[in-house]
């Protein structure tokens, strides 16, 4: 996201009626005060939504929109929002995420830090809404269980590489073992599952944004999502790209996003109508276009 510093603007005026004093005509005006506060935002469209390697709509685009308030000490605090596709996360149309933290820069040295927590909000969806429910699994076992996540996250960068890596205090948007199990969650690879409590599941990335010329920037990812007491679902995931900025808060990019596709998510069944079919996970190059505040 692009800090743009918010200045106030003070202008010179006679005020009702009444000429103010006139003074050297040489005075310099008094400096605006800068605020301590600025607040970027972004609103952006991309051709497919991928989180860590997997499409959130399903292989369709999303039109997305983020907002920060930064203040000069380093707390910060910003929405995120985007269409989502119900295959996926069901009964979900919209993700709305909530974050706040702290960054800055180590003392005596060239290394910044940043540290937070980030709540991916779902508003009304439940894995209750899934297409297969009455439960295909045990006789007696409810599937009502929200998809709301609270991940904590903690990252360093220097020049520009990044290490950032996070856990949930949370269940892993909502997957236990009611509604992802082994032997029915996954059509894919029926032997993958969740075995156990999702919650402390973690992701470790390491980024890298490095512009090889004036407007022009190559970007690339390499991670892995490790989902607690579970098989067969823990994810590699790869991006590579390059994006164009332009005047007035414009850019485009290109990217190539891969993981090692694990069988779970080939063939995944929608969880809106238990027919159609989607490689959540699958090799693919999208595109972007934002404009930033």
């Amino acid at each position: 996201m692009l800090n743009t510093p918010v200045k106030s603007l003070v202008a010179l005026m006679f005020a009702a009626g009444f000429a103010a004093p006139v003074f050297a005509a040489d005075e310099a005006a008094a400096p605006a005060a800068e605020s301590d506060w600025t607040f970027p935002s972004t609103i952006g469209f991309v051709s497919d939504y991928i989180f860590r390697g997997q499409s959130q709509t399903w292989g369709k685009p999303a039109a997305q929109l983020s907002v920060e308030a930064d203040h000069k000490s380093g707390l910060y605090a910003g929405f995120f929002a985007s269409n989502v596709s119900d295959k996926w996360l069901p009964g979900a149309n919209l993700e709305t995420d909530i974050y706040a933290g702290f960054r800055n820069t180590i003392p005596s040295t060239e290394v910044g830090y940043d540290v937070g927590a980030i709540y991916y909000i779902y508003p009304g969806a439940d894995w209750e809404d899934s297409a297969f429910n009455p439960p295909i699994y045990p006789a007696g076992t409810t599937k009502a269980n929200r998809l709301n996540t609270l991940e904590i996250y903690g990252s360093l960068t220097y020049q520009w590489l990044t290490f950032k890596t996070g856990i949930t205090a949370t269940e892993y948007w909502g997957w236990n073992t009611n509604n992802s199990p082994v032997n029915g969650g996954f059509a894919g690879d029926l032997s993958a599952g969740v075995t156990g409590s999702t919650k402390g599941s973690y992701f470790y990335e390491l980024d890298a944004a490095y512009e090889v010329m004036p407007t022009w920037n190559l970007s690339g990812q390499v991670g892995h999502q490790v989902i607690n007491n579970s098989t067969g679902l823990d994810i590699t995931y790869y991006k590579a790209g390059v994006t164009k900025t332009f005047d007035k808060g414009w850019s485009v990019g290109a990217f190539y996003s891969g993981t090692n596709e694990p069988d779970a998510y080939k063939n995944f069944l929608s969880l809106e109508n238990t027919v159609s079919k989607s490689d959540i996970a699958k090799d693919k190059f999208f595109v972007s276009i934002s404009r930033a505040f």
